[in-house]
């Protein structure tokens, strides 16, 4: 008897996408996809490799307007700029932006916009620089700055 991964055959399947609604709640819209997959003769059951996850995932990313992972990693790249930086600029942890460059998670909508706009030039980092020196210089800065210095990243 062949092991389970040798008897699988390369097909092409089509696969339904749902793509959700704005808020979540529900389904906007299904569209058909042709994808590679393995099927085990045995049984008929139909397996998706790397490849045709990725194809998945790119197809519904693209229907809801989102930027793919290496997008976000080439958006950095462009703007010359390390994950801690970014990361730092745009106000989240630096974690959460490993995961969007890997693809393990997606950026909300509202900051896929922002990336957006940020891909497009429509703001830069110029701009996210001086947001930042607002932050630590205005009044709630100053305070933050004095009394937990961590929160800001700077040192007293």
């Amino acid at each position: 008897m062949k092991p389970f991964t040798e008897r699988l055959e390369r097909v092409q399947v089509e696969e339904k996408v749902n793509i959700p609604t704005l808020d979540g709640q529900g389904i906007a819209n299904t569209i058909k996809v042709k994808v590679p997959a393995l099927r085990d003769p045995k049984d008929g059951e139909i397996y998706y490799d790397d490849e045709a996850t990725a194809l998945l995932d790119k197809v519904k990313a693209r229907h809801m307007g989102l930027l793919m992972p290496d997008q976000i990693r080439c958006l950095r790249e462009r703007l010359g700029l390390t994950q801690h930086e970014i990361s730092a600029l745009l106000q989240i942890g630096e974690k959460t932006w490993t995961r969007w460059e890997t693809g393990r998670e997606r950026p909300l909508r509202s900051m896929n916009v922002m990336l957006c706009a940020l891909n497009d030039g429509r703001i830069d980092v110029a701009y996210l620089r001086s947001l930042a020196r607002r932050r630590k210089t205005g009044p709630v800065g100053s305070l933050l700055a004095t009394h937990s210095p961590a929160i800001l990243g700077s040192k007293r």
